[in-house]
């Protein structure tokens, strides 16, 4: 008889980590304000570009660092890893938002390719970032897992990140 798979479905996204994360809350002594360093670096030199995906069952996430800024090739590069594992008999799902750079030449020119493999490409609704399940997980690295608020440079940076209890760099 024939064999069933289980679907494999991924939320793809990508953040930027700034050297300075966000400052949620914090209490001093009365009168003994609280001076948190910040970054003066600018741009691209100032943070890690990511690009992860989520895995819908087992919430594994799944990321690498993005030289740069993120283009069409890193989205196609990216997605060739999924692919690599997919299985027409048991179809990989990868769910993007509608980004441009989602939705450009070099990633809809392997569509076709990549559903021979067995792994289909899905766009959310326009203006729904609180669907893509990739965005909580954003949010837990940079709010929960960073043990810093400040990072002195991208290496620092970088090394929190692959020591969080967060994701597997692929």
């Amino acid at each position: 008889g024939a064999k069933l798979g289980l679907l494999k479905l991924f939320f793809l996204d990508e953040a930027a980590i700034w050297l300075t994360q966000p400052n949620t809350y914090s209490w001093r002594p009365v009168q003994q304000p609280l001076r948190v360093p910040t970054s003066k670096a600018r741009g691209i030199r100032a943070r890690l570009n990511l690009m992860g995906v989520v895995e819908y069952g087992s919430r594994t996430v799944l990321y690498r660092e993005i030289e740069g800024n993120t283009t069409g090739q890193t989205i196609v590069d990216f997605i060739e890893v999924l692919a690599a594992d997919a299985n027409p008999e048991c179809p990989t799902v990868v769910v993007l938002d509608r980004a441009s750079v989602h939705t450009c030449s070099a990633v809809n020119q392997q569509r076709k390719r990549w559903q021979d493999l067995g792994l289909i490409i899905v766009h959310l609704p326009a203006y729904s970032p609180e669907l893509n399940d990739m965005e909580p997980e954003w949010r837990h690295l940079k709010y929960q897992e960073l043990p810093e608020r400040y990072y002195q440079n991208k290496t620092d940076l970088r090394r929190a990140v692959g020591e969080a209890n967060w994701g597997i760099a692929i």
